[in-house]
């Protein structure tokens, strides 16, 4: 019976991301502000205008109204259409691998919460403590309910190897360079983290951000986007290592690039 619903399912998961997506854009233009998430209404910022229920249906309006204010012509982001569709095909993809139970609601949180830091410390290179209260919330009703694969010990564990290991790496750069290297606010997230993760999915959650970091240090680099003493947010590589640590681990098992990391890592002998 559930199998003859799910692709109707799909299709109502795939609304949902998409709406949760719309509300995040509220979240990550207004909380940086200190404004209600709630109240008032979305209005263009260009002419104020209070945007009409049937502009705000998440990415078709974008699309109908050719990505510009129907009222002043201003021209509307890409990156409100963006990340709707991310949040959409997000839960799409959650949902194939967990399929209705708690732990998707739980991860599919985390998840949301992850794509909102990206954007806000992109933005203002800031995680506000919200995202942080939230994250911990959510980790000590997930481990209460025992709705993590993980034990609550192995989120201790997890919570020193990934907010550990940031803090170390923090200090040791702030001593090497004379200034500060990493915020707090990244500590503070890789706690959260690794409640979620426990210890080895941590490690390897940090090796993935660090790969990223690297990689889109180069990028901006060569593209000329910023100078070699322009600081560079490192939540979005944190999100980013992040979720794809959760992708691996549960697509397939996540056994081949979990054993490859360990293996090379620890022993030096490769895994194919």
């Amino acid at each position: 019976m559930i199998k003859d619903l799910y692709p109707f399912i799909q299709a109502y998961a795939l609304i949902i991301g998409l709406a949760i997506g719309s509300f995040l854009n509220v979240i990550i233009y207004r909380l940086p502000h200190n404004k209600s998430i709630v109240r008032p209404r979305s209005k263009c910022t260009g002419c104020g205008t209070q945007i009409a229920w049937y502009d705000n249906i998440p990415v078709l309006s974008y699309i109908l109204i050719l990505g510009k204010c129907r009222n002043c012509k201003a021209a509307i982001s890409i990156r409100y259409p963006l990340i709707e569709l991310i949040c959409g095909l997000m839960t799409i993809m959650l949902l194939s691998i967990y399929g209705l139970s708690l732990e998707f609601i739980v991860i599919l949180l985390l998840c949301y919460m992850l794509i909102a830091i990206t954007f806000i410390d992109v933005d203002h290179f800031i995680i506000p403590n919200e995202f942080i209260i939230f994250g911990l919330a959510i980790s000590i009703i997930a481990h209460a309910f025992k709705l993590l694969p993980i034990s609550i010990l192995e989120g201790v564990y997890g919570i020193l190897a990934f907010g550990g290991i940031l803090f170390i790496m923090g200090a040791l750069g702030t001593w090497a360079f004379r200034k500060e290297a990493l915020g707090f606010g990244d500590i503070k997230l890789g706690l959260v983290l690794g409640s979620f993760l426990g210890p080895e999915l941590s490690l390897l959650a940090l090796f993935l951000s660090f790969i990223f970091a690297a990689f889109m240090s180069i990028i901006l680099l060569l593209a000329k986007e910023v100078g070699e003493d322009h600081m560079i947010p490192f939540g979005p590589s944190i999100a980013t290592g992040t979720l794809l640590t959760i992708l691996t681990k549960t697509v397939g098992g996540g056994n081949h690039i979990i054993n490859w990391y360990f293996t090379n890592m620890w022993t030096g002998e490769y895994f194919f």
